[in-house]
């Protein structure tokens, strides 16, 4: 058989039978710690530190967050700079002016896209009519 990737015949098969002896197991390692242990081990990971008293309470909201929706939409290029370059989290931030734009009392987009169109029936009537009296436009 020829060598392939440096590993002839002979080491595959030795390869093959060290994987197929079983190992001793150490009980000593392999027991399972009391809970004052995990509790100790748990305190000392600088990887997760504990929960503080207030950190439970507050991790509900992020359950009870409605859900995002993805979407692809198109702004003008300056906003997205503007947004982009008060760094990371700029798409939460989009999302925080868009929000508060939704709850106040301004008219809404819709509101003005339906003034815009109403206004622009007016006009083309009005043109109508002036164009049905002989009225140059």
């Amino acid at each position: 058989m020829p060598k392939r990737h440096g590993m002839d015949k002979s080491r595959i098969v030795r390869l093959r039978a060290a994987l197929a002896t079983p190992r001793s197991r150490n009980t000593a390692r392999d027991a399972v710690p009391d809970d004052a242990e995990f509790e100790r081990r748990a305190a000392n990971d600088p990887d997760n530190p504990p929960l503080t008293a207030d950190q439970p309470a507050s991790r509900h909201l992020l359950r009870d967050a409605p859900p995002k929706v993805l979407l692809s939409l198109r702004v003008d290029a300056h906003v997205l700079a503007a947004s982009r370059r008060n760094g990371k989290g700029w798409q939460t931030r989009m999302n925080d002016v868009l929000a508060a734009a939704v709850t106040t009392s301004e008219p809404s987009v819709s509101t003005i896209v339906d003034d815009i169109e109403a206004s622009a029936r007016r006009t083309l009537a009005l043109a109508q009519q002036m164009r049905q009296r002989g009225v140059d436009t």
